[in-house]
């Protein structure tokens, strides 16, 4: 009977240390720094990807939150936490930069992108940047121009063509360039305007029309800076770096961005 108790009494000690030593282990994990990632809704898959390969050796995690470049600038403005902000839009970070919320000696131009004009199957052969005005193009999404840089872009093609009045009542705004993406796959609108690097993701669902004329809009920049109220700086200044690093430029490249 006093071996059996034995051999119980060092099984109970062995399976409380097993447990200690897997408590131990979350709770490191739970320890680690969080570094918060606010970036333009258009970089969600690379960014993604990115992220993966970093956290594998960094100190810390990285968590990202995705949207209109305008909403994140409101919601950076309105208190919520942000290390980092991705913007698809110049003017969007240099609101930023006139409030005081970023490090402007940090600010780089991390990326290009190109506008797209995308069109359901079915629509694949009557919409074209020509026929946009035409009577069997009921519908067209865009992204809300005051918080959508691509939507933005959009009205000023609209306004260079001389087309703004003409498809008025054709407009369908998203709430971000996604948003505009799934539109037309789902069928809700005939065309819309997105990224390239947008489209080609859904590629097989969708009809790639073709590239806006870069003279008909400004400049489709993705700048990026490190907030002056990041909470840990050394972990957001490391990570901005691996943004930078070549592995992290072959990453926006297979997604279709070109790097600065």
């Amino acid at each position: 009977m006093r071996k059996i108790l034995i051999v119980a009494t060092a099984l109970i000690l062995a399976m409380s240390m097993f447990l200690m030593s897997g408590c131990g282990s979350s709770e490191e994990e739970a320890e680690k720094p969080e570094v918060t990632v606010l970036a333009a809704a258009s970089l969600e898959d690379a960014l993604n990807e990115i992220i993966e390969e970093y956290e594998k050796d960094a100190d810390c995690t990285v968590t990202p939150s995705y949207g209109g470049s305008g909403d994140l600038v409101q919601q950076i403005e309105g208190g919520a936490p942000c290390d980092m902000f991705i913007s698809a839009s110049s003017s969007n970070m240099d609101d930023l930069d006139e409030g005081g919320y970023i490090d402007a000696d940090t600010r780089v131009d991390l990326l290009t992108n190109t506008l797209t004009l995308i069109a359901t199957p079915e629509m694949a052969d009557v919409v074209s940047m020509d026929n946009l005005t035409s009577s069997e193009i009921g519908t067209i999404s865009i992204g809300e121009p005051e918080t959508v840089p691509a939507g933005n872009y959009a009205t000023q093609v609209f306004d260079n063509m001389g087309i703004t009045d003409q498809i008025a009542d054709k407009i369908v705004y998203a709430k971000d360039v996604r948003a505009v993406l799934n539109y037309v796959v789902s069928g809700d609108a005939d065309c819309g305007f997105v990224y390239r690097t947008d489209a080609v993701l859904e590629e097989d669902n969708i009809s790639i029309i073709g590239d806006v004329d870069s003279s008909l809009h400004d400049p489709i920049v993705y700048p990026a800076a490190i907030l002056n109220e990041a909470a840990d700086v050394d972990n957001t200044t490391d990570f901005f770096e691996f943004l930078q690093t070549d592995y992290a430029k072959e990453v926006f490249e297979k997604y279709g961005f070109t790097v600065q």
